[in-house]
This record gives C-alpha cells, sequence and structure tokens, in this order.
C-alpha cells in the first residue's frame, strides 16, 4: 500500500499555478515547482507525474477557478445585463492595472505552448469554452428579461466577450494605459446596449 499523501492536493494545484503563471512553463524548473508548492518532486510527480502532467492538472483547476470568478462578477449588479457589464469592466480594470503585465495564465500558455503541443492546445480550447458558457446564462436571462437585445445569439456573444477579454489581457501586457484596451472595453460595452423594441413583460 502506498504512503498517504501528506498533502492538499488542490492547495498545491494552487501554488503551482501561481509559480507556472509568474514564471513559464518551460522556464519554470523543478527546483521552482520545489519551492512554489513546498513539495518535493517524489511526492510532486507521484501525485500528478511529470511536469507536463501537473502542468495540464494546473490548467484545468484554473479554468474551473476562472469560470466561477466570472459567475461571481455576473453576480453583482441590479439584473444581469448590470452583471455582465461588470464583469467587462473589472476584466478591463485587471488589463490595466499593475497586475497586467502576468495576463491570463490560458492566454499566455495558448501563445508559449499550444502551438506546439495538442493536448495543452486542447486543454486550452476547452477552458475558453468553459468561460463562455460560465456567461451565456446571463445573456440568456438578460435577453429574456428585454434588457438585452436578441440581435446576437447568446452563446456567440458569449464567445465574443471571452476573445475580446483574452485579446485584451494580451495587449494591456504592453503599457500601463492602453488606449486600444481602453477601446476594445468601450466596444463590449456597447454589444450590452439594448437597441431592441421589445419590453420586458
Amino acid at each position: 500500500m502506498g504512503r498517504p499523501k501528506t498533502f492538499d492536493e488542490d492547495a498545491v494545484l494552487d501554488r503551482a499555478i501561481e509559480q507556472f503563471w509568474t514564471t513559464g512553463y518551460h522556464a519554470v524548473s523543478v527546483r521552482d515547482l520545489e519551492t512554489g508548492t513546498g513539495v518535493l518532486k517524489g511526492s510532486l510527480y507521484a501525485a500528478f507525474g511529470d511536469k507536463r502532467a501537473l502542468f495540464l492538472a494546473s490548467l484545468r483547476r484554473y479554468a474551473d477557478q476562472s469560470a466561477v470568478q466570472i459567475r461571481e462578477l455576473l453576480s453583482h449588479g441590479a439584473d444581469p445585463r448590470a452583471g455582465l457589464e461588470h464583469y467587462l469592466r473589472v476584466r478591463g480594470k485587471g488589463c490595466t492595472g499593475p497586475g497586467r503585465t502576468r495576463g491570463c495564465l490560458l492566454a499566455n500558455t495558448a501563445a508559449e505552448v499550444a502551438p506546439h503541443d495538442p493536448e495543452v492546445r486542447a486543454v486550452v480550447g476547452q477552458s475558453f469554452a468553459k468561460l463562455a458558457a460560465a456567461l451565456v446564462p446571463a445573456i440568456l436571462d438578460a435577453q429574456e428579461q428585454g434588457l438585452l437585445s436578441r440581435r446576437h445569439d447568446a452563446r456567440e456573444l458569449a464567445a465574443h466577450l471571452v476573445v475580446l477579454v483574452q485579446g485584451m489581457s494580451v495587449v494591456g501586457k504592453t503599457e500601463p494605459d492602453s488606449a486600444l484596451v481602453r477601446s476594445s472595453l468601450r466596444f463590449a460595452l456597447s454589444l450590452l446596449e439594448n437597441d431592441s423594441p421589445e419590453k420586458s413583460r
């Protein structure tokens, strides 16, 4: 019988996420991971596999946490449309604030690793789809209540907003107050304007 684990796997994954996010997949070393997670290589790899397997597990957890964060942001506001606006404004602020140089782990991975690793590419794609799915219920609720035009399909609008936010996270890394990010945010917010003659009943 194997020895019982002496650490919380989720907590270790959270620390691994921070290490991969800060250092990048290729640059992070085993020593970095040991130091960052507080777990020695033997125990770390026994629990998760090698560095790549640990990275994939970290990406999946990051995506799950990001979807939860989206739903939490959407809960702010008097109605679903206000929640969507809050989500976009918070994300836009993050893309121009002091933490902007980190970008998004998924976007960073899409540029660094995904082009050369089909499995990582698949996980990143699935993760982006998960983020878009988290937005769909709020968009549908806003449309149902007459707060948001039905001219856009809810799933297509959700996908567009996720891609736009990911683009903002990349562009925002280039300068502290990017005019491109501000312009993109204004455009995203314009998509939430209700120009439909329909009224809520």
